[in-house]
């Protein structure tokens, strides 16, 4: 893979190639930080990848100016995020473990929390309950989500700010109500 945008643009990243990993294609990474630069600054900020996966959305996020923390459970997979960010000579934050637990341990206020665990699963709505009772999202900060299109997901203690289609994929882009 390789990073899109910002200050690693063109960067080739080695990502884990592991049956659980689905990374969010370059189309779609381009498209998602296109649509944040209209809404938000992004140096400075604090970007939270709560199911890092392969970790390209936290290294897109980093080139572009964010602070980064990472979550990812399985442990060969968050070694493998680790190498990403070390080949980039970057001291990753990465939380090991479950995202659900490891989101109150965290002493910042996030301006954007992007959540794409798999597919299959409930962590969607339990990930929005989470961010909302530990209040770890800034009042103006926006949490995006990357899910399949039939995937319906109950966002109502949230405000729905935009959504966009990318192929069989769906970005939500939700803030507080």
């Amino acid at each position: 893979m390789q990073i899109t945008g910002g200050k690693y643009n063109s960067r080739k990243i080695k990502t884990p190639d592991y049956e659980n990993i689905k990374p969010t294609l370059s189309k779609t990474r381009q498209g998602i930080f296109n649509t944040l630069n209209t809404m938000i600054t992004f140096d400075n900020k604090v970007f939270i990848d709560m199911f890092a996966g392969s970790g390209i959305m936290g290294l897109e996020a980093l080139s572009r100016g964010f602070r980064v923390i990472s979550m990812e459970k399985d442990k060969k997979t968050a070694l493998a995020v680790k190498e990403c960010f070390t080949a980039l000579n970057i001291k990753p934050e990465i939380y090991f473990g479950d995202a659900l637990k490891n989101i109150s341990k965290i002493n910042v206020k996030a301006d954007v929390i992007f959540i794409d665990p798999p597919y299959d699963s409930d962590l969607y709505e339990k990930s929005l309950a989470v961010i909302k009772s530990n209040n770890i999202l800034e009042k103006d900060g926006i949490i995006i989500l990357e899910h399949p299109l039939e995937k319906i997901i109950d966002y109502n203690s949230f405000q729905l700010l935009k959504n966009k289609t990318y192929g069989n994929k769906q970005i939500t882009y939700l803030s507080f109500a």
